[in-house]
């Protein structure tokens, strides 16, 4: 005769594998070949083309800071984020994506100074150093900005739109010409471009960084 237990008689049987975990629906990341490689035929073509069209490009101080550094950054972005991200040794020399972050801010507070564009002009070292310091920062800036929390966000991007609006009204207030190889209406011009590019990241950063402002906010449910 078998024995039951004090309680059991009359409890319903559960069945086997009632307490196995769901399956996870979310489904990991497709991986899209062709999407990757059309990045980095884009990326080769920004870079080719910041390179071969660097004669009209840095003929301005517009067209060098406002068209081709960002050339070269994207083609950098396109060609290298994806190894970069996937980098063992660089995230370890990218804690909470400090590192990345201080190289945009020290690449670009550099590359403001307009005797350092018109060294390039005439320095081919300096061209090289300039081309791949902004294809390697467009490489490593991504997966920077994925491992930094928002409060080291919020102060990059603070330090950048102060750093790109002084720039501006500087360029726009200084009564002499501060390069030899730009004009003072280009160099007023360019200054007003980097003011919107201020603008811009601070606006871009907000979209990027809060994506629930744009979305209707769920009614809380109701207890009957």
């Amino acid at each position: 005769m078998n024995r039951s237990t004090p309680g059991s008689a009359g409890a319903p049987s559960i069945p086997a594998g009632a307490f196995r975990r769901a399956p996870s629906s979310a489904a990991p990341a497709p991986d899209r070949p062709r999407l990757r490689l059309f990045a980095r035929i884009c990326g080769g073509l920004l870079l080719a083309g910041a390179w071969l069209l660097r004669g009209p490009l840095e003929a301005t101080m517009l067209g060098h800071m406002v068209a081709q550094l960002p050339m070269i950054f994207f083609g950098g972005l396109l060609l290298g984020s994806r190894t970069a991200r996937r980098s063992a040794t660089l995230a370890s020399f990218d804690r909470h994506g400090l590192t990345g972050l201080t190289a945009l801010l020290i690449l670009s507070s550099y590359w403001m100074i307009p005797r350092v564009l018109e060294a390039a002009l005439t320095q081919p070292l300096h061209e090289l150093a300039k081309f791949a310091s902004w294809a390697l920062l467009g490489a490593v800036l991504p997966s920077s900005i994925a491992r930094a929390n928002m409060a080291i966000q919020l102060l990059c991007l603070g330090s950048f739109c102060a750093m790109a609006t002084l720039g501006g009204m500087l360029y726009q207030e200084v009564p002499e010409q501060l390069c030899n190889a730009y004009l003072k209406d280009d160099q007023a011009l360019t200054g007003a471009f980097l003011i919107i590019l201020a603008v811009a990241a601070a606006v871009g950063w907000c979209i990027y960084r809060f994506p629930a402002l744009n979305t209707p906010t769920p009614s809380a449910p109701v207890r009957e």
